[in-house]
């Protein structure tokens, strides 16, 4: 009885390292965490129906999530990437009447990303271009016109152009350096604007 437990545990035990060994045959996969440090230009601003004549759109700091695969199917040129990320900053605007308006401005972004690389070697530099969807949060606002002062919120289509530079540490961890540059348009009642941010992102990662 014992001799069967024992050999039924050692062969789970060998066809688990047996999926393991074949997935990382078939593939490079990976997740990341990152922090990411946003320095935005707003365009197209209008605040109660006019174009605002001054922006001032502070920096913004954040964090993100990745999970990547790069498949042997592309020689592990070619992957994919899913990320979510935000950003958090304040933002102050003049229009054209001398109205002023302030908030904070929290964005939350998922995306696809579609990546290129150098398949192997310690350093790996890469880039990619991701689509996805982007929520902006106007919280504590008070632009003239709007009753609502507490959070609101609004989706938008974002798009975005990656390229950085990866690193090994260990057969299994890396880290990375990365400039992203991010866009999307934002319109809640009474405020419509044109977000672009261009980000810096280092992080770390493991491989599975």
């Amino acid at each position: 009885m014992m001799g069967v437990v024992v050999g039924g545990l050692s062969f789970q035990g060998f066809s688990v390292e047996l999926s393991q060994a074949r997935a990382a045959e078939s593939a490079d996969v990976y997740v990341n965490v990152f922090l990411a440090g946003g320095f935005p230009d707003i365009q197209g601003m209008t605040l109660a129906g006019q174009e605002v004549s001054r922006v001032n759109a502070g920096n913004q700091v954040g964090g993100g999530l990745r999970v990547g695969i790069f498949p042997q199917v592309t020689e592990r040129v070619l992957g994919v990437e899913l990320e979510y990320f935000g950003t958090t900053g304040k933002l102050s605007v003049v229009n054209g009447s001398g109205a002023k308006g302030s908030a904070d401005l929290i964005t939350l972004n998922s995306m696809i990303n579609f990546v290129v690389r150098k398949p192997s070697g310690a350093v790996r530099p890469y880039g990619g271009v991701g689509i996805g969807y982007s929520g902006a949060i106007l919280h504590r606002a008070d632009f003239p016109g709007r009753a609502n002062r507490e959070v609101d919120s609004t989706p938008g289509f974002a798009y975005q152009f990656i390229g950085g530079l990866h690193w090994d540490v260990s057969t299994r961890t890396f880290l990375f350096a990365e400039y992203k540059h991010f866009e999307t348009a934002f319109q809640w009642k009474g405020v419509a604007l044109d977000y672009r941010a261009n980000c810096a992102v280092g992080g770390i990662g493991w491989n599975f």
